[in-house]
């Protein structure tokens, strides 16, 4: 099967670019903390969570239908022509968002980001938006066709580059103001860049609001604004919830246990990436029987990753928490398991999720996200005065849980796919041996965690293999994705 040979290939070459964007986290994550300290990492992570709810809404959803309608499109005039409607498009829109955003940046900044003190932090945070969207639906480009070296290669550029420029401005006194230039220095380079490849390709169009051309763009994209702003309610919205009631410091100290939970996302990150382009090229060419196998063995995949990674966090919370932060962050090591748990849930939804924007069902999508938004809000709302951080992460757990049992069965329902649960049986057996050689080894700082989980890697695989745990087939793919 060529085409899933060529897929197996693209998710090993975005696996490379989902472990850079890793080891950016965990390089910044102990220089920001240490340097800044729990109340400035706090105003940091709000500043992360704000671009996160920003930057989509300022896209309309157009890079999603952009894949969509580009999928098996040959026309490179009508490329162009589609392409820089959307972009014109996407331009002014997110201007005006984040000029709103620069208006009251001074109450935004009081009740969300610790102060006045932060103004000009929330200031500086309009042009990294508009930057940052632009950003997306230019890489976007290549992805819409597949063209994940180009696409891999940009995202690698822009993740060393602010890894350096963050650095460098934190540890030589520039503080957080120097950090959020950092993003804008870089995010304004990568536009330029991806605008040469993108000239090269279909040329430089002029700036146009072609209703006729945008009309069935729009129709795709605009159900997905509410399912986009209840996607950032359900995944990002608790940092606001903790920062009204417990102050900004404890934000800081969730979110460092959060991103170290997060970590099992890194083997979604390249699946996903690849996954819905590919589906929608074979939908379009009527071959289902092969888009069903790309939905089987992108799950069971990730799964193949992500359960014993949540084992070895699970094991490992107190020691990366010690080793990657301070003191003061060691008391939400118990984030760290059920976070990782709750984003395993959540990223096999991802596959799910693909059927049903496959088959244009923006508007169920929406009612979906915004009846767990809802149930996240409320249940945010409830626990963190009783329990605080923690209450955080059980809210995301549940609601994570229930999102992925309910999109489960709507896609079944469309495209059902065989879910090989013998396998992930095995998965969770093999990983039992593992977390306890791990947890004997009792590992701290940082080149013992690396050899712990070098040797944790080594058990659960030969446990795996003893338990036949992959087809020949199956062999195949992971040979397949290291040939990128």
């Amino acid at each position: 099967m060529p085409e899933y040979k060529l897929f197996a290939q693209r998710v090993g070459l975005m696996g490379i670019v989902n472990i850079i964007v890793s080891l950016r986290g965990l390089i910044l994550l102990p220089i920001l903390t240490k340097t800044l300290g729990t109340e400035l990492y706090g105003v940091w992570t709000q500043i992360l969570v704000t671009i996160s709810l920003l930057m989509p809404l300022g896209l309309l959803g157009l890079s999603t239908a952009m894949i969509r309608f580009f999928a098996a499109e040959k026309d490179k005039n009508k490329i162009k022509r589609e392409f820089y409607a959307v972009f014109t498009l996407i331009t002014l829109f997110s201007v005006l968002v984040a000029s709103i955003f620069f208006v009251f940046s001074e109450p935004l900044a009081i009740a969300f980001f610790g102060g006045s003190g932060s103004i000009i932090f929330v200031q500086l945070l309009s042009p990294i938006i508009i930057l940052t969207t632009l950003d997306v639906i230019s890489i976007e480009f290549f992805r819409a066709f597949q063209q994940m070296k180009k696409y891999a290669g940009l995202s690698i550029i822009q993740q060393i580059l602010e890894i350096i420029l963050i650095s460098y401005a934190v540890l030589v006194g520039y503080n957080l103001f120097g950090a959020l230039l950092s993003l804008i220095v870089v995010r304004a380079f990568l536009l330029l860049f991806c605008f040469l490849f993108i000239k090269s390709q279909i040329g430089i169009g002029r700036p146009s609001l072609n209703l006729s051309v945008l009309k069935p763009y729009l129709s795709f994209s605009l159900p997905l604004i509410p399912a986009t702003i209840s996607y950032w309610i359900v995944n990002l919205s608790d940092r606001y919830v903790i920062g009204y009631f417990l102050g900004v410091a404890s934000v800081g100290i969730y979110s460092a246990a959060y991103n170290i939970g997060s970590i099992v996302g890194i083997f979604m990150g390249p699946i996903s990436l690849n996954l819905f382009p590919a589906i929608s090229n074979l939908y379009e060419n009527n071959k289902m029987a092969e888009l069903k196998t790309h939905l089987e063995y992108s799950l069971k995949f990730y799964l193949l990753f992500a359960i014993p990674s949540l084992f070895g966090l699970a094991v490992l919370s107190k020691s990366l928490l010690a080793t990657l932060t301070t003191s003061e962050f060691l008391s939400a090591y118990l984030i760290v398991p059920i976070v990782a748990l709750a984003m395993i849930l959540f990223n096999c939804r991802s596959v799910f999720f693909d059927v049903l924007t496959l088959l244009k069902r923006t508007k169920v999508i929406g009612l979906i996200y915004g009846i767990a938004a809802l149930l996240n809000l409320i249940l945010n709302i409830i626990l963190v005065p009783v329990i605080g951080i923690l209450g955080a992460a059980i809210s995301t757990l549940l609601t994570f849980f229930i999102f992925a049992v309910i999109v489960g069965i709507l896609s079944f329902n469309e495209i059902p796919f065989e879910i090989d649960v013998k396998f992930i049986f095995k998965s969770v057996i093999a990983s039992v041996p593992m977390a306890f050689v791990v947890w004997n080894l009792n590992p701290y700082g940082a080149v013992d965690i690396l050899i712990a989980v070098g040797i944790a890697a080594v058990i659960y695989f030969g446990v795996l293999v003893l338990l036949r745990g992959f087809t020949e087939d199956e062999y195949g793919f992971l040979k397949g994705m290291l040939r990128v």
